[in-house]
């Protein structure tokens, strides 16, 4: 390859006359390419003041590839990805090959601010610099390359403005991430077929030399972690909606080089197929990839939600986050008996917990019983969720009430009698399949909850996509293997270690509905591995809009006064989180704040005991009464006091972990 001539960079942030007339110059460049005049590969670069990333492009004998640079102030510019392959492949056109470029919009600057119902941090502003590049395939059918650069990331989306007739396919895709040849990695095999996936509950690989094969003939889940040449980078996507598939990696990685892969053809039993349909004007979800020197960029990015489309449910009002009791973990049969269900609702009602989850097999409660559970609940004002399978041809799980989410008259016809019965939310499960029609479907099923008032709650589900910007009723999601899983021996043993990579991978892009904090074991498990201490402290690492407490009532009630008052005041949603120290599978020290009180939670990922220097700097000025509820003298009992200090952003105080440990603190501003 000759050298490129590459077109001037554009930096936005600053509109001055220089920049715009390098904008020109380029564009004159770009056009005598365009008519021939040149042999040379076109390149041209996007990037802005407030970030250190450069995304560019390059066209060479028609085909496309990208690289990122990392230029660091102080330090080399260095590229971190590429070159990596673009494209897609259309049933009535190729645009991987034989591509010309036509023209580039003019780059712009985008500062918005939004808030969300939950998250990890409520009010968000996104800042990036946006270019907008057409091309033409060999058949003149046009094809847009849409970059965004962002401070802790890029991410790049396909469109096609025009010249299909009716429905097409987008039934391949070229798409790649050239990582640099030796790093790690923390990723997940994506589910091979089975009757309960894919349900993303697959175990999570923990540091892995980087370009391992998966050993799932379906590859490798979003999101996947990398540290390679002294960046961390997340690769995951967003702004998916009903009109495309939900992607996820190849399982092979030749020479660092990761290549989009879509859904599989097995899922939805034939319902459906793994090339999307779609019409023109059209265009893909964002792919993204978050960079950054230290983890802080991983744990603390929103970029998820940044790409996502806007609230398309209007008023927000009626919708709260909250706390919720469940039964079904600890009492399998309890879902089916209202005199099982009770003890739940009046624990929620003691706690001040907002919601009691009603699981499977609710329908069979008498109709009696169950409009008096319903007043009952309503009384203690406890909000329910009721339990659905989402099943529907695409899934094989005769389990519970099936055949009314997939169906949409059937389904707006069910969601108006929940509201007429008080229910607050739904939890419907086995979604099973990252295919354009299961996408479809949980849009579909948020839309229509959401005009009845109604939350969701997706299990045996995909991972975030960032649909809890677009439809602030989706609360939260499974997509991860939880806490009611300890009855398999082998995760019961591990989960001290997952739980500090789900911290830096799972729950980076968007609520897990882990369902955590077990004290005790329920019937037929395996006894829990992890200390008293790391399983409160998960009340706070993982961030969950219904965080399900999964324990039994007498697990709860029977724990010291101040554990109790912990669960009675801890929040679910924040108005800031800050990675303080950690790395996926060793530690995860996170410090989040609600109003003016900061939450700290530590897992401790490794098998050996340790000493933890907290380090308080994020608090600012002024002290803080600081309560730390830390491992005790056993692996399954607290301390009979927690630790009480004052403290300011001066000081570190140092904390003992127990092995497969962890400790959890509330920080208060003295007054």
């Amino acid at each position: 390859m000759s050298d490129p001539l590459a077109i001037p960079m554009i930096t936005p942030f600053a509109h001055d006359s220089r920049s715009i007339l390098r904008h020109l110059i380029g564009l004159i460049i770009s056009l005598l390419f365009t008519a021939g005049l040149g042999a040379a590969p076109l390149t041209q670069s996007v990037s802005g003041d407030l970030s250190p990333l450069r995304y560019t492009w390059t066209l060479d004998e028609g085909q496309l590839s990208y690289a990122v640079i990392d230029a660091a102030p102080g330090q080399p510019a260095f590229e971190l990805i590429g070159p990596s392959p673009l494209g897609l492949t259309r049933s009535d056109g190729d645009f991987t090959t034989g591509l010309k470029f036509i023209s580039a919009a003019a780059p712009h600057s985008i500062d918005e601010s939004y808030t969300l119902v939950a998250g990890k941090r409520l009010a968000l502003r996104h800042q990036a610099v946006e270019q907008a590049f057409t091309f033409q395939n060999a058949a003149g059918q046009p094809f847009t390359l849409t970059v965004q650069v962002m401070p802790d990331s890029v991410a790049f989306r396909y469109g096609f403005p025009s010249g299909a007739t009716g429905q097409v396919l987008v039934s391949g895709e070229s798409t790649g991430f050239k990582l640099p040849a030796k790093g790690d990695a923390w990723m997940m095999h994506y589910d091979e077929q089975a009757i309960w996936a894919p349900a993303y509950e697959a175990i999570w690989q923990n540091k892995i030399a980087l370009g391992t094969t998966s050993d799932s003939k379906s590859g490798w889940a979003f999101p996947a972690l990398f540290h390679a040449a002294r960046r961390w980078v997340l690769l995951t996507e967003a702004g998916l909606d009903g009109t495309c598939y939900g992607a996820h990696l190849e399982g092979q990685a030749t020479d660092g080089l990761y290549r989009i892969r879509l859904p599989e053809e097995w899922e939805t039993n034939g319902v459906a197929g793994r090339a999307a349909k779609i019409t023109t004007p059209w265009q893909s979800p964002w792919r993204i990839i978050v960079i950054g020197p230290t983890l802080a960029t991983i744990i603390e990015t929103n970029v998820v939600t940044h790409l996502s489309a806007p609230n398309a449910i209007g008023d927000t009002s009626w919708l709260k986050a909250g706390r919720v009791s469940w039964s079904w973990w600890s009492d399998k049969g309890s879902p089916s008996d209202r005199n099982r269900i009770i003890p739940f609702i009046d624990l929620s009602a003691d706690y001040g917990w907002e919601y009691s989850l009603v699981d499977g097999g609710w329908e069979n409660i008498p109709e009696t019983d169950r409009t008096e559970l319903f007043a009952y609940a309503a009384k203690k004002k406890v909000g329910l969720i009721l339990w659905y399978n989402s099943g529907g041809p695409h899934n094989k799980i005769m389990f519970g009430l099936r055949d009314l989410m997939d169906k949409p008259d059937v389904r707006c016809k069910e969601f108006a009698k929940l509201a007429q019965w008080g229910i607050k939310g739904v939890k419907v499960d086995f979604m099973q399949s990252d295919q354009q029609y299961v996408m479809q479907l949980y849009v579909d099923i948020l839309r229509d909850a959401a005009a009845e008032h109604l939350f969701v709650d997706f299990h045996g589900a995909t991972t975030p996509r960032g649909w809890a910007r677009t439809y602030p009723n989706l609360l939260s999601q499974e997509g991860i293997r939880g806490a009611e899983q300890y009855w398999d021996p082998v995760f019961a043993a591990n989960a001290h270690t997952y739980h500090t990579i789900y911290a830096y991978t799972r729950n980076v892009v968007g609520s897990m509905d882990y369902t955590p904090v077990i004290f005790g074991d329920a019937p037929e498990l395996e006894r829990h591995q992890t200390t008293n201490g790391h399983e409160l402290a998960l009340s706070v690492a993982f961030e969950s809009g219904v965080q399900h407490f999964v324990d039994s009532v007498s697990a709860y009630r029977s724990q010291p006064d101040y554990v109790q008052n912990f669960l009675k005041h801890v929040p679910v949603t924040w108005d800031d989180t800050r990675y303080l120290d950690g790395a996926p599978g060793e530690l995860v020290l996170l410090a989040r704040r609600k109003g003016d009180n900061w939450y700290l939670a530590c897992l401790n990922g490794e098998a050996t005991a340790k000493k933890i220097t907290v380090p308080l700097g994020f608090l600012g000025t002024g002290s803080y009464d600081a309560e730390f509820i830390t491992d005790g003298p056993s692996q399954h009992k607290f301390p009979d006091a927690p630790t009480r200090l004052t403290v300011g952003s001066g000081d570190k105080p140092v904390i003992d972990l127990a092995a497969k440990g962890g400790f959890c603190a509330r920080l208060t501003p003295k007054r």
